[in-house]
């Protein structure tokens, strides 16, 4: 007990014997050590803005664009669609569905049957769940031997990136 007090006596003491000098530079101490904390947790912030931006540069790097299109050819009479990826990455195909008179179809040869194209088909290439479309591709989803007029089927894609980012496209011809 007497031993605590004569510790404490001389640490009391020494403060007070302290010259101005010493209070300053003490003060000062304290006020750089704040300025530290406030620099480090301003650091950490801007750490964190970084950490944010590089994430959304990371999705928008990744992100697929799905393009549809109608080439014709008159020599030979042919009409066709093809889908292309002209986004950065992969589109991955939730739902594929065709449009005929107001009735959805899900595969070409039933919309094709019933426009009334099904003689008429060359080439079909159908989409399903899951199915990838890879960046940069073009793929031919149908050719058909016949007139150009406009056959009224629309082509509807819902697809999504790989950080689950839903997009569709609608196409009709």
């Amino acid at each position: 007990m007497i031993r605590a007090f004569f510790i404490e006596w001389i640490a009391i003491s020494s403060i007070m014997a302290m010259t101005k000098t010493e209070k300053l530079s003490q003060f000062v101490l304290v006020i750089i050590a704040l300025c530290a904390v406030l620099v480090s947790v301003w650091q950490g912030r801007i750490s964190q803005r970084q950490l944010e931006i590089s994430q959304e540069h990371n999705r928008l790097t990744v992100k697929p664009y799905i393009d549809i299109t109608r080439f014709t050819n008159s020599s030979d009479k042919t009409l066709e669609v093809k889908v292309s990826n002209q986004g950065y990455g992969p589109a991955i195909i939730n739902s594929f569905e065709l449009i005929y008179d107001g009735k959805a179809y899900s595969d070409w040869n039933s919309v094709l049957g019933e426009a009334g194209e099904g003689g008429n088909i060359r080439y079909l290439n159908n989409y399903s769940e899951g199915s990838l479309i890879a960046s940069g591709k073009e793929q031919v989803l149908m050719r058909l031997e016949t007139d150009f007029n406009n056959k009224n089927i629309t082509i509807k894609i819902e697809y999504k990136s790989i950080y689950n980012e839903e997009d569709s496209i609608e196409f009709t011809f």
